[in-house]
């Protein structure tokens, strides 16, 4: 019986169980699992980090876009975020910090309509079942707090082990463009070791 060297076939092994990269360069890579037609998961051990679109695709016009978010802490005693905790890079390798309060108010008049059209609460209703929410609004509105969200913008969201927050943050329009494009939105703090991020597209 004819033996075939072992070698080429663990290194394609290998190769198939590499650990998923961040994008770079032009090429986007696949996009992440899908819990509905806008809402994109990256799941881990320690930390759940899902971002929704259904906001994001009427903004292109905009200077500034929504993207809800959830998050969820599984694995560490806490999670502190505030909004240099995320980033958005586009497919040309363009990266953009969220949006302050200030420029948001002075630039931007959907602020309300925008959560109008959040959906992630009611996704995630299950799936987080067994955690507590905790209140979280990085980003303003013009109106008044919601039941659940405090009337002022908070700047850090603490988050103990099996805690979890739903927000909306916004970012500068990518040059790109957004509908047809693909995005990485990117969450580091001071408790991860390496960032978490979620590779979507705007259809």
């Amino acid at each position: 019986m004819r033996r075939f060297p072992l070698i080429p076939f663990l290194l394609l092994v290998m190769t198939a169980c590499a650990s998923r990269q961040p994008m770079t360069g032009q090429q986007a890579a696949d996009v992440d699992r899908k819990l509905s037609t806008f809402a994109f998961i990256e799941e881990g051990k320690i930390a759940t980090f899902i971002v929704d679109t259904r906001a994001t695709r009427y903004r292109e016009k905009e200077r500034y876009i929504p993207i809800e978010i959830a998050v969820a802490n599984r694995g560490v005693k806490q999670l502190t975020l505030t909004r240099e905790s995320f980033t958005l890079a586009d497919e040309s390798g363009n990266r953009y910090p969220c949006a302050s309060p200030k420029e948001l108010l002075d630039n931007y008049e959907y602020l309300d309509l925008d959560r109008n059209l959040s959906e992630l609460s009611e996704i995630v209703f299950n799936r987080f079942a067994a955690m507590t929410v905790y209140p979280s609004k990085l980003s303003p509105t013009r109106l008044f707090g919601r039941p659940g969200q405090p009337a002022t913008v908070t700047d850090t969201v603490s988050l103990p082990r099996y805690g979890y927050m739903l927000d909306m943050l916004y970012f500068p329009t990518p040059t790109t463009g957004i509908k047809g494009h693909r995005f990485e939105l990117t969450m580091s703090t001071a408790e991860l070791t390496d960032p978490i991020f979620v590779k979507f597209e705007v259809k």
